[in-house]
C-alpha cells in the first residue's frame, strides 16, 4: 500500500503569487497569544528572518495582534521586499489580552488599512482580509473599504476570514476577485468543511488557520490523541504535527495552512508537511482516531492556558 506520496502541490497560488502552502502564522512574534510585546524584539525578528530563509514566502498577521506588534516587527525584518508575501487583517478589536471583538465600521477599517501600511512599511498590502464580518454593518460597506484601497493601491487583493457559508457566497458577488478564505481547520476543528469545499468550487484559495492540534483540547483528550497520530505518523515517517498539516492536504486539496512557532526547528519541520499528501487509508485512519478519542467534545482553541 502507498501511504504518502510527494506531489508538486507544496507550492499553490493565492493573491496572484505562488507560495510554500505552509505558511507563517505571525502571532508568536507577541510576547504572547497575541498580544503585547515580547521582551526581545530582535529574537523575533531573527526568527521571522530564518524562516524565510528556511523557505517560508507566506506570511500571515492581523492588526489586532498585539495589536499592532506583529505588523511591527514583520515590517522591521521584512519591509517591502517582494520576495515575501505578507497578509494581514483588519476589523478586529484588542482592547485586553483576553478579549476580542468585531468592528466593521467603514471608517475604522479605512484608519486600520492605513495604520497597517505603516507598521508594515510596505507599499503595498498584498493581501488584506476583513478579519471578521461585523452583522452591525452592510458586508458591501465592509468590504467596499477594501476595495476602494485596492482601486487606490494600498491593497493588491482582497481576503474573507471566518465566513459562515452564506456570508461567502455574498462576499463572492460583492468581490467577484475574491482571493483567499481564511478559517479555522484541522483534523478536530472541522465545522468549517463546507465553507472549504465550497471556497474550492468557487476556485478561492482556502487558508487553515490553527491547523495544528494543541491548544483547544484538555489535556487528557490531547495527550491520546497526540499518541495516536504519533503511531499512524510512524508508518509515514511524519510528527503528529506533520500529520496534521497532511492531513488537511489531503482533505482540501489546494489548500495552505498558516501555522507559527518561536522554535526555528519546529518551523522548518512543518515546512516539510507542504509536498506531501496521505494515502487515503492513511487519511482516514486519521479521521477516525480523532472520533474514537475526542468524540463529540468541541475543539476550543480558547482553552484557558491551565487546561493545557
Amino acid at each position: 500500500m502507498t501511504v504518502q506520496t510527494r506531489t508538486a502541490l507544496g507550492r499553490v497560488e493565492i493573491a496572484g503569487t505562488t507560495v510554500s502552502r505552509v505558511g507563517f502564522g505571525a502571532a508568536r512574534l507577541t510576547a504572547g497569544d497575541g498580544w503585547g510585546t515580547p521582551k526581545d524584539p530582535a529574537a523575533a525578528r531573527n526568527l521571522l528572518l530564518a524562516a524565510i530563509d528556511a523557505g517560508y514566502d507566506y506570511v500571515d498577521t492581523a492588526d489586532s495582534l498585539g495589536p499592532g506588534v506583529s505588523e511591527q516587527i514583520i515590517g522591521d525584518a521584512v519591509g517591502n521586499r517582494s520576495d515575501v508575501l505578507v497578509a494581514t487583517k483588519v476589523g478586529m478589536l484588542r482592547p485586553s489580552p483576553t478579549v476580542f471583538s468585531i468592528l466593521g465600521r467603514p471608517d475604522y477599517l479605512r484608519q486600520q488599512i492605513h495604520l497597517s501600511l505603516q507598521r508594515l512599511r510596505r507599499d503595498r498590502i498584498e493581501l488584506l482580509y476583513l478579519h471578521r464580518i461585523d452583522p452591525d454593518y452592510p458586508l458591501a460597506d465592509q468590504l467596499g473599504v477594501l476595495q476602494e484601497a485596492r482601486d487606490r493601491g494600498d491593497v493588491g487583493a482582497i481576503g474573507i476570514s471566518e465566513p459562515t457559508l452564506i456570508q461567502l457566497e455574498e462576499a463572492a458577488t460583492l468581490e467577484p476577485a475574491l482571493a483567499a478564505v481564511q478559517s479555522l481547520y484541522n483534523p478536530v476543528a472541522r465545522a468549517n468543511t463546507t465553507v472549504a469545499t465550497r471556497s474550492r468550487e468557487l476556485n478561492i484559495p482556502f487558508v487553515a488557520y490553527w491547523p495544528l492540534v494543541g491548544r483547544g483540547l484538555q489535556q487528557a483528550h490531547k495527550a491520546q490523541l497526540f499518541e495516536e497520530f504519533r503511531i499512524i505518523g510512524d508508518k509515514v515517517g511524519l510528527s503528529p504535527h506533520q500529520l496534521s498539516l497532511s492531513w488537511i492536504f489531503t482533505t482540501q486539496p489546494e489548500s495552505l495552512a498558516v501555522a507559527g512557532s518561536r522554535s526555528i526547528s519546529h518551523l522548518v519541520q512543518n515546512l516539510v508537511a507542504a509536498d506531501i499528501l496521505l494515502d487515503g487509508c492513511i487519511a482516514a485512519e486519521v479521521s477516525q482516531a480523532v472520533e474514537r478519542v475526542i468524540g463529540d467534545v468541541t475543539f476550543n482553541p480558547k482553552f484557558p492556558k491551565e487546561e493545557q
